[in-house]
C-alpha cells in the first residue's frame, strides 16, 4: 500500500517537475566570447602549468515546442598547437526541466535552479569549462543572471566558478565567466568575457 501511494505521488508531481514549455515564442541566441587560463597537465615525469587562450561562438534556436537545438564552436591555443573543439545542443527544455547532450536542469532558470552541464558554454575551456555543476538563478530587479558552483576539464582538479550577465541593451547582455582552483603547487584558472544576443 505505502508503494502505490509513493508511485502515485510521483505521478501526481510529473507536471509539476516537466512543466509547460519554456519560451513564450519561439527565439535564436548568439553567444560570442574569448578568454584565456591554465591548468595543470601530470605525466610520468614531472607536474607542470599549461597556458592556454580560447575564443568560441555558439548559436541555439529555442522553439515554442519545449525543444531546444543549436551548436557551438571553440578554438583553443596552447603551448604549439591548436584545438578546434565543436559540441552539439539537442534538448527537451521546458520551464522547470530540461535534459539534453549539454546536460541536466531542474527549476526555473527565471527563479532559482540546479544544473550539471558538459561544453555548454563558449569558450570551452576559460568559459565553465568542459564539465560543471551548481546553482543560478536571476535578478529581476537588474535584468541579470548569476550562477555559481564548480568546474572541472581541461584543469586538473574542480575549482570554484561562476558567472553574472548584465543588459547592454534590449537583448544584449555582457557576460563574464571566472574559475579558480589549486592542482598541488599550480593554480588553475579561466577567465573569459562575451556578448549574448537574443533575437525574437
Amino acid at each position: 500500500m505505502k508503494y502505490m501511494k509513493n508511485r502515485l505521488s510521483f505521478l501526481i508531481l510529473i507536471p509539476l517537475i516537466i512543466g509547460p514549455s519554456q519560451p513564450d515564442s519561439a527565439y535564436t541566441e548568439l553567444s560570442l566570447a574569448a578568454g584565456r587560463g591554465q591548468y595543470a597537465y601530470a605525466d610520468c615525469s614531472e607536474h607542470y602549468p599549461v597556458s592556454f587562450v580560447d575564443a568560441g561562438v555558439k548559436i541555439e534556436q529555442n522553439f515554442q515546442s519545449p525543444w531546444r537545438m543549436g551548436l557551438s564552436l571553440s578554438v583553443i591555443r596552447r603551448q604549439n598547437s591548436t584545438i578546434v573543439f565543436g559540441y552539439p545542443d539537442l534538448a527537451y527544455d521546458s520551464k522547470y526541466f530540461s535534459l539534453g547532450t549539454t546536460g541536466l536542469r531542474v527549476g526555473p532558470e527565471d527563479v532559482l535552479y540546479i544544473e550539471a552541464s558538459i561544453a555548454d558554454q563558449v569558450p570551452v575551456f576559460s568559459g565553465k569549462g568542459l564539465g560543471r555543476w551548481g546553482v543560478g538563478g536571476y535578478i529581476s530587479n537588474w535584468d541579470t543572471h548569476l550562477w555559481i558552483g564548480q568546474n572541472a576539464g581541461p584543469y586538473d582538479r574542480p575549482g570554484l566558478a561562476g558567472q553574472i550577465d548584465f543588459p547592454l541593451a534590449t537583448n544584449h547582455y555582457l557576460f563574464l565567466n571566472g574559475r579558480v582552483g589549486k592542482s598541488r603547487s599550480i593554480t588553475e584558472y579561466g577567465l573569459s568575457t562575451g556578448l549574448r544576443i537574443v533575437m525574437p
